[in-house]
């Protein structure tokens, strides 16, 4: 078959910045060809308390009357990313009365909010520790005993599972990324 050019595409990006001392920004967009939303909650870590959230759509169907919507993002302050989060903020921002494609970026946001758990778990691992070559099972036995949230979340993080693991994984293989930067003076006047 011949190669064909898509006929939609959408891109989401997520990022985490350090705002200093256990404060982060984590902040979602995504972009096609009528959208271009993004949506960032200021958190706590380890408690993953929301302490600011904004969102703006800087291109949408109807923007000026989209952003009516997104004083709605204020409902998320005090609320902390834990089991149904996804669902109470899609409620809290989201249906008829909110902005489905900030709700959206909420789970993404959420998602990475969780990451921050293995950030930090692995920033403490001294270096020499780090670049050793992996071993599956360990990582998973580590990762079960330092973040207990992780427990029985997916099919590979199962307790029930960890034979599994250390039978059929293969050592991870860490992807090069190139970091984004941001002025986080940003951060304060919107998003």
């Amino acid at each position: 078959m011949p190669k064909v050019a898509a006929v939609y595409h959408r891109t989401k990006e997520v990022n985490i910045f350090p705002l200093g001392d256990d404060r982060f920004l984590i902040e979602a967009f995504l972009q096609d060809e009528v959208h271009d939303v993004h949506a960032e909650v200021e958190i706590l870590h380890p408690s993953l308390e929301i302490v600011a959230a904004r969102s703006e759509v800087r291109n949408g169907p109807f923007t000026a009357v989209c952003n009516m919507t997104h004083v709605n993002m204020n409902a998320l302050v005090g609320k902390r990313v834990e089991r149904g989060f996804t669902g109470e903020a899609r409620r809290l921002v989201g249906g008829a009365s909110g902005c489905h494609r900030v709700s959206e970026l909420l789970v993404e946001i959420a998602q990475a909010a969780y990451q921050l758990h293995f950030v930090r778990l692995f920033q403490n691992v001294p270096p020499e520790e780090r670049h050793r070559d992996d071993v599956p099972a360990k990582r998973h036995a580590y990762v079960l005993a330092n973040v207990p949230g992780m427990r029985n979340t997916c099919f590979s993080y199962n307790e029930k599972n960890a034979d599994l693991v250390a039978e059929r994984s293969a050592p991870l293989r860490l992807r090069p990324q190139e970091m984004p930067v941001r002025d986080l003076g940003a951060a304060k006047s919107g998003a």
